[in-house]
């Protein structure tokens, strides 16, 4: 009995450390190694919903990309430009060179490029944050990670960054929500109107504002009473 709770505990430490481990490359010089893809000289293969067609966005990844390894460090780029690097990996045209990974792979490549700038960057840890707390088909991505997740929040609500308080109250508001109550639900709406109303949002908060604001609870709120 005791020989098998000190396997498990090994186990548990190399868990663990493998995990550290992982988190700790993210902040690596280098976000990725060299991407694989078709050479030159061969087509690049179709995949549903992408085009065959050379990428648009070839040049502006490695342009942004390298700036972000690069020129971000030595305070010589924007940290926009890690978010706009990162967002190239998970959007609808990809870069050549990455569109035989997994969506899984891009997702992690793209966290690496975004946890370069979440010391600095809101609009780094809101979508860091969304990527860690995204929930697979089956269950948990290879990249969940609620600690991370979490921390993120932590960052982003001392920050006063309206994103990370829309991000808490939009579970809150769905018409899903069975954890909430009307008060919780009224209080959430009236908050993403407010930042409405306030303005200067940027464009992936002012989104979330509008999603909340617009829900059918929200929407609901704003009817007179049934007589």
């Amino acid at each position: 009995m005791y020989a098998h709770h000190v396997t498990f505990r090994l186990i548990s430490i190399v868990v663990a450390a493998i995990g550290f481990a992982s988190f700790d490359a993210l902040a690596a010089d280098s976000a990725f190694p060299s991407a694989p893809g078709p050479s030159k000289s061969e087509p690049i293969p179709a995949i549903p919903g992408q085009s065959a067609a050379p990428s648009a966005n070839n040049e502006a990844f490695k342009t942004a990309r390298t700036k972000c390894e690069i020129d971000v460090p030595a305070n010589k780029a924007s940290s926009d430009v890690c978010v706009e690097a990162a967002a190239l990996l998970v959007g609808t045209d990809l870069p050549d060179a990455y569109r035989e990974m997994s969506e899984e792979l891009r997702t992690k490549f793209a966290l690496r490029l975004l946890e370069r700038v979440v010391d600095r960057n809101n609009v780094a840890r809101g979508r860091a944050y969304d990527m860690y707390s995204r929930i697979g088909f089956l269950g948990v991505n290879a990249y969940t990670d609620a600690f991370r997740a979490s921390e993120l929040m932590d960052m982003m609500i001392k920050s006063n960054y309206p994103g990370g308080v829309l991000r808490k109250i939009r579970g809150s508001t769905s018409i899903l929500s069975f954890t909430s109550n009307e008060a919780e639900k009224r209080e959430g709406c009236n908050t993403a109107k407010k930042f409405l109303s306030d303005g200067n949002l940027d464009a992936d908060t002012l989104a979330m504002a509008n999603e909340i604001a617009g829900s059918g609870v929200c929407k609901g709120y704003d009817q007179p009473p049934a007589k």
